[in-house]
Formats: structure tokens, C-alpha cells, sequence
């Protein structure tokens, strides 16, 4: 009567062993947006406006200290080169993805002077 016992604590164990493992984030760091966010061209609200998303997934590339999320819109861009090719969204600190510490953090003063770099 024992032995089913150990062996089903043993099972436990391992079960949550591996769930704990698949918790570990690995991969790039992504967000997505579960209600419709604004999409800037820089880092600044009073920036260009170019739309609402909600409900797609992206790849944060860089982000700023003041909440400010980019990532790759997935549209070809002529020209565009660096953190001029990034859109924007401004996420606060409660939905801010945990895995920015492997982010690049800008200023937007960075990204300022890649989009006069990109332009002719």
C-alpha cells in the first residue's frame, strides 16, 4: 500500500518539476495587446499617430524608460533604417513585459536622430 503512494508522490514531483521548468522565459521578449493601443511614430505622444492595434503579437526591439514599448510593424519601410523603422506604443508599469532586461533601452533623443538619419 506503500509503494503506489511513493510512486505517486514521485510522479508529482516530476510533473511539477517540468512545469516549473516550461515557466522559464526563453525566446524573444513580445507583447501583445489585449484591448486597442495607439501606435506612434516616436516615443512621444505628441509624435505622428498612425493607427489602433489590438489583439496581435510583436517583438519588443527597444523600449524606454517612461513606458514607451518598439517593435517591428511588419510593413516595409523605404529608407527607414534602426530605431526609425520601430513603431510605438506606450504601455504603464502593470502590463510592461517582465523580459525587458534583455532589451535595448533608448532615449528619444536615439530614436530622433535615426529618423533624421534615415531621412533624404
Amino acid at each position: 500500500m506503500r509503494r503506489p503512494k511513493l510512486w505517486f508522490l514521485i510522479l508529482i514531483i516530476i510533473a511539477m518539476s517540468a512545469v516549473s521548468v516550461g515557466c522559464v522565459p526563453s525566446g524573444p521578449c513580445e507583447f501583445t495587446e489585449h484591448m486597442a493601443m495607439q501606435v506612434y511614430r516616436l516615443p512621444d505622444a505628441s509624435s505622428e499617430f498612425l493607427g489602433t492595434m489590438v489583439g496581435e503579437t510583436h517583438t519588443v526591439l527597444a523600449w524606454t524608460a517612461n513606458g514607451w514599448i518598439g517593435f517591428d510593424p511588419g510593413v516595409a519601410q523605404a529608407g527607414n533604417i534602426g530605431l526609425a523603422h520601430h513603431r510605438w506604443v506606450y504601455l504603464n508599469g502593470i502590463v510592461t513585459p517582465s523580459c525587458l532586461a534583455g532589451v535595448d533601452q533608448v532615449t528619444l533623443a536615439d530614436v530622433q536622430a535615426d529618423v533624421a538619419a534615415s531621412s533624404p
